[in-house]
């Protein structure tokens, strides 16, 4: 059960670096202070949401588990723009529009999450 929890926290955590990684690239994010920024940010917000995601799972209906995984993206995606807006405020750091980068990355590895479930 260790080995499986710890496999199900690596593939979560590499997954989710990749796909914000890439929608940040995509949204013309360059920076590495910024992109480093963004591995950071999903390494404190990632393994506490796949836990709470995983229990989700095993303790709610389908339904309510669905609407408790929103809630979690929800207090991630402003975690992280919270975060974000806080770097952007120091003009060496080039990062723009804290929000919409915290909105688009998340959902897209959201997204991507439930098609690989």
């Amino acid at each position: 059960m260790t080995l499986w929890l710890f496999k199900m926290f690596s593939i979560a955590l590499i997954l989710t670096l990749i796909i914000e990684l890439a929608a940040a690239l995509f949204l013309g994010i360059r920076s590495r202070k910024v992109l480093v920024l963004i591995l950071l940010v999903n390494i404190l917000t990632n393994p506490p949401a796949v836990l709470l995601h995983w229990l989700g799972r095993l303790y709610l209906p389908s339904i309510a588990d669905f609407w408790f995984q929103l809630g979690i993206e929800f207090i991630v995606i402003t975690t992280e723009a919270l975060i974000y807006y806080t770097f952007s405020k120091k003009k060496d750091w080039k990062l723009t529009h804290p929000t919409q980068l915290s909105i688009i990355t998340n959902i897209s590895s959201w997204i991507v999450g439930l098609f690989i479930l």
